[in-house]
């Protein structure tokens, strides 16, 4: 049954396929674990590759030119060290006080855009906090896996090799 207050993963028909365990995190209905076991999925992570399904981390789409100026003006690292097609792991600051709002993953796009991918419980905060609508918000546009594990990228180049070139923190 799916809690009708909880946001769902795009690939939510496909947990419930596969036997998924769902329970409630920062306001999603997320798989918790399968018939498989999750002593037999940490060790799939830690000797061979395990696919997540990430989609209820936000994503705030921050574009135009003053794009670069607003985020560099709220992170604490130095977004002038990465270019675009790469990513930059940050915190974002309140604008008010000061203080840590999130630890986020900054993807740089394009010229002027970014995507920021902020904890799930967190997407409107930082939403709110970096100045952007409601349209920014583009967290139900797209489904995000994770291939995690010492043979992810000899797995995922089986299916897709031009994704298995993609190196670390890059686009």
């Amino acid at each position: 049954m799916i809690d009708v207050g909880l946001r769902t993963s795009p690939l939510d028909e496909a947990h419930r396929a596969l036997g998924a365990k769902l329970t409630g995190f920062g306001g999603w209905d997320m798989p918790l674990a399968y018939p498989s076991g999750t002593l037999a999925e940490h060790a799939a992570c830690r000797t061979a590759a395990v696919v997540f399904d990430v989609s209820h981390l936000g994503t705030v789409r921050v574009e135009g030119p003053d794009a670069f100026d607003r985020l560099q003006a709220a992170l604490t690292n130095d977004l002038a060290r990465i270019e675009p097609g790469r990513a930059q792991y940050t915190h974002l600051l309140d604008p008010t006080d000061g203080s840590v709002l999130d630890d986020l993953i900054v993807w740089w796009i394009g010229d002027e855009r970014f995507d920021v991918m902020p904890n799930a419980s967190n997407t409107e905060r930082v939403r709110d906090a970096l100045g952007v609508g409601e349209e920014a918000d583009v967290t139900a546009t797209r489904a995000i896996l994770a291939v995690q594990g010492p043979q992810a990228r000899h797995r995922l180049a089986s299916v897709s090799p031009e994704a298995a070139a993609v190196g670390r923190f890059r686009v």
